[in-house]
């Protein structure tokens, strides 16, 4: 990296490199006048990232654990009513066709809100995550009937995970929050 003298504060950042036709590329740090070639928009390359890596590795890991969830919660369904034939509990299905359903959206709002951040979707997240995935975890815990060990200890798990994640959710939203105020505030005073 080399540096270069100029008006914005002292030395410029030049990184050059050559893309696949062979044309050589430079990026230096944007000034007041810096567009982006295609349509007159700044860039924002000078802007620190307020995403929270913390929460985005939850919703990461719980991608693979919400399809490993359905799937056991499902297979233990199957097996504790003998392939559904023997099931009184009426609410069980809805439950399961709601997790489908809801963990979806809930893990979009949350990977969108943080990676964008979009403080009204990581608020969505949050509110998905206290509303309908807490109760139905709980559900899933204690609420259906024939609960045996493993529903305890998957849900239990499930449930440490969700609070994780709405903690880290208020969080990383607060600190965005922060980060759009301060940026405003600037932008205002030059």
């Amino acid at each position: 990296m080399a540096r270069q003298r100029g008006g914005y504060g002292g030395d410029k950042p030049v990184f050059s490199f050559a893309d696949n036709r062979g044309v050589e590329m430079t990026s230096v740090a944007p000034d007041a006048s810096d567009t982006t070639a295609r349509g007159g928009a700044p860039r924002m390359a000078h802007r620190a990232v307020a995403s929270d890596v913390t929460l985005q590795m939850l919703i990461s890991f719980n991608v693979y654990f919400s399809v490993c969830f359905w799937v056991a919660t499902v297979v233990a369904t199957f097996v504790k009513t003998n392939g559904a034939r023997e099931d009184f509990d009426e609410i069980r299905p809805v439950m399961i066709c709601m997790y489908a359903v809801f963990e979806p959206a809930r893990l979009y709002a949350g990977f969108a809100g943080n990676l964008q951040e979009q403080v009204p979707m990581l608020i969505g997240f949050v509110a998905l995550s206290f509303c309908v995935a807490l109760p139905l975890h709980f559900y899933f815990l204690a609420g259906q009937m024939g609960v045996v060990a493993f529903d305890k200890a998957l849900n239990l798990f499930a449930v440490v995970y969700v609070v994780a994640q709405v903690v880290a959710g208020v969080v990383a939203a607060r600190k965005i929050l922060a980060s759009q105020s301060l940026s405003f505030f600037m932008s205002e005073l030059r």
